[in-house]
């Protein structure tokens, strides 16, 4: 995946997303909650979409990537 995004395995996993949530309480912020990777897929509304077509998620270990940005359509 490091090398499909254009960048490095250090630089594609320093780039990953979180989510972090925070309350502030008698001045001090403390952090409630942490996730990343897989624990994130609740906020991402588009994997219940992909669960539920013919072909899922299509993670198997294919060189075909099939999932493809507008611009990429039509290429091999």
């Amino acid at each position: 995946m490091a090398e499909l995004s254009g960048t490095d395995v250090a630089g594609y996993v320093s780039e990953a997303p979180g989510l972090s949530a925070y309350v502030l309480r008698d001045g001090t912020v403390y952090r409630t909650y942490v996730t990343t990777a897989r624990g994130l897929e609740p906020a991402m509304a588009f994997y219940g979409l992909l669960d539920r077509t013919p072909r899922g998620r299509h993670e198997e270990d294919d060189p075909d990537f099939w999932l493809r940005r507008h611009d990429e359509y039509g290429k091999t």
